[in-house]
């Protein structure tokens, strides 16, 4: 392994562990909000109970991810709305 792929591998090890400890937070609580602080976008957890808050600052691609599967969850709730 090259100096370069250890930097690599070190930083794709450092977002996995800071995704995992923000989903395991984000999965104990009910409710979480995605923040837009100028070209920056935050996915966070609200507190609940003993359970603390957490951030996920989620990059360009991320982002776009999550924002398609709120598009698809848009089309569906139309789709519900169109069939009521």
């Amino acid at each position: 392994m090259t100096e370069k792929e250890l930097i690599e591998a070190n930083k794709i090890k450092a977002e996995i562990d800071e995704l995992e400890r923000f989903m395991f937070k984000a999965e104990s609580v009910w409710e979480g909000k995605i923040i837009s602080r100028f070209t920056k976008f935050i996915f966070k957890s609200i507190a609940y109970g003993a359970i603390e808050s957490a951030e996920y600052n989620m990059n360009t691609e991320i982002k776009n991810r999550v924002l398609d599967v709120l598009r698809e969850h848009l089309k569906e709730l139309k789709k519900r709305l169109e069939d009521i």
